[in-house]
């Protein structure tokens, strides 16, 4: 009887060796899916997170780097949308705003300047850099809107929200003659 049992807790712990054994196999090479997210920045045209064209002059140039972060493991369809705005945009609000296909340019209350992003590759990133102007005095606050356009219902909700404070003034060099 004990030659009985021995046999048979000798194949049960062998069978629970081969079990871990391709257990530990799988955890080492099937991907772990973390959190999933999008990573949204500005950056200054130094590619620094500081010292962003805070003081401009009326009509002046500035550049900013948009910079976008893949972290969903899938690929993402997303739509920037940067403009001016007097509102505060959280997660569930949908963006109705027209979109101009013009990525440098005028920023304006009126209409937002768009541009499509397309990132297929988990942890793939994208600088893109945005040269525009404002010609209206004032302190204003530009908004960048990132839409996740990869979803089925085709809504335009708001994914993630940047904004940078501007203080635009006239330019005191210039002659009226």
């Amino acid at each position: 009887m004990d030659k009985k049992i021995e046999k048979f807790l000798t194949i049960i712990l062998s069978i629970l060796l081969i079990a871990s054994i391709l257990t530990t196999v799988y955890l080492i090479h099937a991907p772990k899916v973390g959190e999933r997210f999008t990573e949204f920045y500005i950056l200054n045209e130094n590619l620094k997170a500081y010292d962003y064209p805070t003081n401009l002059k009326y009509n002046e140039n500035a550049t900013i780097i948009i910079g976008i972060r893949n972290l969903e493991y899938r690929p993402m369809n997303y739509t920037v949308l940067v403009f001016l705005s007097n509102k505060t945009y959280d997660y569930n609000d949908t963006v109705y705003l027209d979109q101009v296909n013009n990525w440098n340019g005028f920023l304006s209350y009126n209409y937002a300047l768009s541009k499509k992003v397309h990132l297929i590759h988990h942890n793939e990133t994208v600088l893109i850099p945005l040269n525009f102007s404002i010609n209206k005095t004032g302190v204003h606050k530009i908004e960048f809107i990132l839409l996740d356009e990869s979803s089925e219902l085709g809504l335009k909700k708001v994914y993630r929200e940047l904004h940078l404070w501007t203080n635009v003034s006239k330019d005191e060099n210039k002659s009226l003659i």
